[in-house]
């Protein structure tokens, strides 16, 4: 059994504010650190620390950042060997800006990531039909995403999708019609659905516009709210965990990893649900987007712990 991964690598530059700049305005930072993010490259190194090795299918380019990436990653465990070298094209980059409250402005150079192509897909194919579970962003061309869904769905995986950043709404039809489980966060429901999901009440019927569109699942990421989730007529909100948040960038993607690990493992929806909620919210302890994931350990931790529940 496994777990695969498509999507986004970059090396990320996070600078820490007082406050977020407005336009036109020019702020100071504290300091800033570089690491690995990318949406892809986040849940990949997520679901290794959780103790299962992944399939990462990414490209990056041949340059100073890309032999960064490889290092790092190297040194984290991860299985690089699917990672495809783009001739010609710079590594993806992030330009982040972090305030005190731990909220945050990004701005993405997609570089290497916007030349994948169905090529490049094409010759993944055997490993994307032998997954079990393949997880999805929307940080690369969709036509390689939705080469990669019809990849894995020729085999028997189960496809999550981050709808992030959510394209527009006949490409996102196209691609839910294909997906088994997605997974918006409030914002990216509103833009989808039309309804801001700030209750049971709104969330189920956010859902149900989603599962018109394919999804047999429907989980939606709520902050501070929780996560609501809908599945075969099973609906639920598993409330937010207590954690000091300093830093959230990234917190989505390593829910998005829990969910897959929980699956995997065997978990039902409900308890799958709760461990990527404890994964989420511990990424949002650490500074850092793929250097934030906590280990399974942590994870497991938290989950004994009856004051964290919110």
């Amino acid at each position: 059994m496994s777990i695969a991964v498509v999507g986004s690598s970059n090396i990320d530059f996070a600078a820490r504010v007082t406050k977020l700049p407005q336009p036109g305005q020019t702020v100071l930072a504290k300091e800033y650190k570089s690491g690995p993010g990318g949406k892809g490259c986040n849940q990949a190194l997520a679901v290794n620390r959780l103790g299962v090795s992944p399939i990462f299918i990414s490209k990056i380019g041949d340059d100073v950042l890309g032999r960064q990436l490889l290092a790092t990653l190297s040194n984290e465990g991860l299985d690089t060997s699917h990672l495809i070298i783009a001739d010609g094209a710079q590594t993806g980059t992030a330009l982040i800006s972090i305030d005190t409250a731990g909220e945050n402005m990004i701005t993405v150079v997609g570089g290497a990531n916007m030349t994948m192509t169905r090529g490049d897909l094409h010759e993944k194919q055997s490993h994307l039909r032998d997954c079990d579970f393949l997880l999805l962003q929307l940080e690369c061309p969709v036509v390689a995403v939705d080469c990669a869904i019809k990849y894995a769905r020729e085999g028997h995986a189960k496809v999550i999708l981050d709808p992030a950043p959510v394209p527009d709404h006949m490409v996102m039809r196209d691609l839910l019609a294909l997906t088994n489980i997605v997974t918006p966060n409030s914002s990216e429901c509103l833009a989808m659905t039309g309804i801001d999901p700030v209750d049971m009440a709104t969330a189920t019927i956010a859902a149900n516009k989603l599962h018109e569109m394919g999804p047999e699942t429907v989980i939606i990421k709520m902050g501070g709210k929780g996560a609501f989730y809908s599945s075969d007529g099973q609906i639920g909100l598993v409330p937010s965990f207590v954690v000091s948040a300093i830093d959230t960038v990234g917190a989505g993607d390593c829910f998005n990893a829990g969910l897959a690990v929980a699956l995997h493992g065997g978990q039902d929806l409900a308890d799958a649900v709760r461990f990527a909620c404890a994964t989420g919210a511990l990424s949002t302890t650490r500074n850092g987007a793929g250097d934030a994931a906590p280990t399974l350990e942590q994870v497991l931790a938290l989950l004994e712990d009856p004051a964290s529940a919110s």
